[in-house]
């Protein structure tokens, strides 16, 4: 397989791969902000 095909190949599969973790991303990224809101809200340990 000629270099430029497997870097084409690598590129799909990683662009799918980080498609599929992007709902665990965001979601992560917004408990954070939550916590940290309700931590600047009432004080305390937030959240978590």
């Amino acid at each position: 397989m000629p270099k430029t095909n497997l870097t084409l190949v690598a590129a799909v599969l990683g662009l799918a791969l980080m498609s599929a973790c992007a709902p665990l991303v965001v979601g992560g990224a917004a408990a954070v902000v939550a916590d940290e809101a309700i931590e600047q809200d009432k004080g305390g340990d937030g959240l978590f």
